[in-house]
């Protein structure tokens, strides 16, 4: 019974490092790119004046940015704006 019990716990515990694994692979590869999450570039789906998203120097169509993970919107804005 007590075998069982430790196989358990190796499944338990190779899941939770696969998945661990998983999440970290996936933010490093955005920030391998050079690319922020946008809850740390204050992102918002409204512009901000005049500034928005789709005159950005970093917009990429349709819906990209090179510096923001994305999608982003055309509206949106951020503090890393760019202005032409």
């Amino acid at each position: 019974m007590q075998s069982k019990d430790k196989t358990l716990s190796r499944r338990t515990l190779v899941r939770a490092v696969a998945t661990g694994v998983a999440l970290t692979a996936g933010v490093t590869a955005a920030t391998a790119r050079g690319k922020r999450q946008q809850s740390a570039v204050a992102y918002q789906n409204h512009p901000h004046g005049h500034a928005r998203c789709e005159i950005c120097t970093s917009f990429l169509p349709p819906d990209q940015c090179r510096t923001v993970v994305g999608p982003v919107d055309r509206q949106a804005w951020c503090n890393i704006y760019a202005g032409p």
